[in-house]
């Protein structure tokens, strides 16, 4: 049953009140990605969550960068492994999107990631290019870059397209 906004708003308090300044930093963004993507500047909670920043770095390169914080760090202090994951499919699936016909889409058929290196720092960046392309899926590579332009992960993906 979903909590109407009274009880969600006497829950927050309630955390609010006792939260220490690490939960109350991780609270305050993914505060700014929900009113981002009531705003229309993400286009999923997932986007909102990652507080995403999309663009097309040339004519063949896709580039989403995140910024990152505690809320997306796994025990040992850096970025979860799944975050660099979810990078690495919404840029690579971001790409195929952006390529399909109009009235077309993407979806993530198969993906594989290599994990080089931690990630950590103030932001995450990752290229996709295409490698090839049919009528029916899309293959794509994607690298994910540290703040001194290291790769920390590299990964490719399939993308099938579907009639919307």
């Amino acid at each position: 049953m979903i909590m109407s906004k009274n009880e969600l708003q006497e829950r927050y308090a309630a955390f609010i009140e006792d939260a220490t300044e690490e939960e109350q930093n991780v609270m305050e963004e993914m505060i700014r990605g929900w009113e981002g993507k009531r705003k229309g500047q993400y286009y999923s909670f997932v986007g909102s969550w990652l507080q995403t920043n999309r663009n097309w770095k040339d004519d063949e390169t896709y580039e989403v960068t995140i910024p990152l914080h505690k809320g997306l760090e796994n025990p040992l202090s850096m970025v979860h492994g799944g975050v660099t994951a979810t990078l690495l499919d919404s840029t690579m699936g971001g790409l195929a999107n952006e390529i399909t016909p109009e009235g077309k889409g993407s979806v993530t058929l198969e993906m594989k990631i290599n994990y080089i290196k931690p990630g950590k720092g103030e932001t995450l960046r990752c290229e996709s290019k295409v490698i090839s392309k049919s009528k029916s899926m899309i293959v794509t590579e994607g690298k994910v870059y540290n703040d001194d332009n290291q790769v920390i992960a590299f990964g490719s993906g399939t993308f099938y397209i579907i009639n919307l």
